[in-house]
Parts: structure tokens; sequence; C-alpha cells
């Protein structure tokens, strides 16, 4: 199985620096939503803080990153391109928690979980990026 930081390296970083942005979030919570309102996306952090997004997928493409820990990421600016990468982005995200979850299965502190979870994902793609 490919590791997210490999696929973002080779789908997103590989691009000109021209074709793409750095978003950034300073406010990571354990909760996160996407809503959409009069005038975009947002991707909610909390209750109170958020950050604008173009599109929704977008939005869904920032989540993957944020929900990991991550708070800078680099998005690419051509949607279509966006779009076409973004389910096996989502696949793997969520392959990966579920080889997590597992392997955490027996274990019972929640801040222990969460710890763990936070610096395997911090292996996984900041390694390659």
């Amino acid at each position: 199985m490919k590791k997210i930081g490999e696929y973002y390296s080779e789908t997103v970083l590989s691009l000109p620096k021209k074709e793409r942005e750095l978003r950034e979030f300073e406010h990571i919570s354990e909760e996160f939503k996407i809503e959409r309102d009069l005038f975009g996306w947002q991707l909610y952090s909390g209750k109170k803080k958020y950050i604008e997004c173009c599109s929704e997928e977008e939005a869904r493409y920032l989540l993957v990153f944020f929900d990991a820990g991550l708070r800078e990421i680099f998005v690419p600016k051509d949607d279509d391109y966006l779009k076409s990468i973004l389910p096996e982005l989502e696949r793997l995200k969520k392959r990966t928690d579920e080889i997590i979850d597992d392997y955490l299965n027996g274990v019972l502190s929640r801040n222990i979980r969460k710890q763990v979870r936070h610096a395997v994902y911090m292996e996984i793609t900041t390694q390659e990026t």
C-alpha cells in the first residue's frame, strides 16, 4: 500500500510551483466539518474556526491532511486535477485509519491512542514530503 506522503509527493509536490498553493490552518481540532453557505465552502475545525475553500473537493482534500494533524499543505490550483486525485487520497486515508485502529484496538487510553495516531501520521505524511 502506498503511503499518503508518497502519493502527495507524486501528485502534488511534483507540480510546478505556479500550479499549487500553500494552505495553512493554525487551529487543528479532533472534529472537522464541511459546510456550504451563500459564499462557498468552509472547513470547520471545532465550532468557530474555519478555512474558506473554493470547492467541496478542496475542503475534502484539506480535511484528509488536517485530520492527520498537518497544519500546512499544498493544494493543486486546477480543480479538475484535484478531483482526479481526491478519490485515491481519501481511499489511502481510510485504509490508513483502519490499520491504525486495528493496532490500537486493545489500547483503552484515549490520550495514548491520540498520541500514537498522531505519531504514525507524522511519519507517513512528512517523511516523503
